[in-house]
């Protein structure tokens, strides 16, 4: 069973004309503080964990190839966890999807209207995808390349955390919402009646 599809769509139907609520992380204090917090825990959790398992994380390159290496790598990461939002929302609206910088976030938008099966798949995808395939590099890189992958690893469920918000929020809504999340601002419009 797929995930069901919006008629590529960026209307809203006459039956969803009731906007049940709106999130935008720069203007909802509440919603960036609970990002913020998240981030900091799983950061301070991540430190932890290396600490108490006492991970491989030494590197033969040394400190200057291992920080140019983990910044570029950083930056990379961070590309592609917009993209893959952004494939996502092309693979089940084929509505172009925008990006943006708006810090201290990258943004992936579109206009298109997104059920909530199909909007919590483009809000934990990115997650889900690097996940598996930053695991599987920790599994087959040499220990050299240990420290970035796990700054990765430790990146990945950080960054994610708003995705994961959004999600919860969004598996909440009523049966028959219609989301809309441009990159700017997320709109919930609900049905009639």
């Amino acid at each position: 069973m797929g995930i069901p599809q919006v008629s590529p769509t960026v209307t809203i139907p006459p039956t969803h004309g009731q906007v049940v609520w709106t999130l935008d992380l720069k203007t909802n204090r509440t919603a960036a503080l609970t990002v913020q917090v998240g981030v900091a825990l799983t950061v301070a959790t991540a430190i932890a964990l290396a600490l108490l398992l006492d991970l491989p994380l030494d590197s033969g390159w040394g400190s200057g190839i291992t920080a140019v290496v983990t910044v570029a790598a950083v930056v990379v990461y961070m590309v592609g966890h917009e993209l893959t939002h952004g494939a996502m929302l092309w693979a089940l609206t084929r509505v172009r999807p925008t990006y943006a910088v708006r810090l201290p976030y990258l943004t992936t938008g579109s206009q298109a209207l997104l059920t909530r099966p199909a909007a919590v798949t483009v809000a934990l995808a990115p997650f889900l995808l690097w996940a598996v395939l930053l695991s599987a590099l920790w599994l087959t890189l040499p220990q050299d390349g240990r420290l970035t992958l796990y700054v990765l690893l430790a990146l990945n469920a950080a960054g994610s955390v708003g995705d994961a918000v959004q999600a919860w929020a969004f598996a909440r809504l009523a049966p028959g919402s219609l989301i809309r999340d441009d990159g700017r601002q997320t709109t919930v419009f609900s049905p009639s009646g």
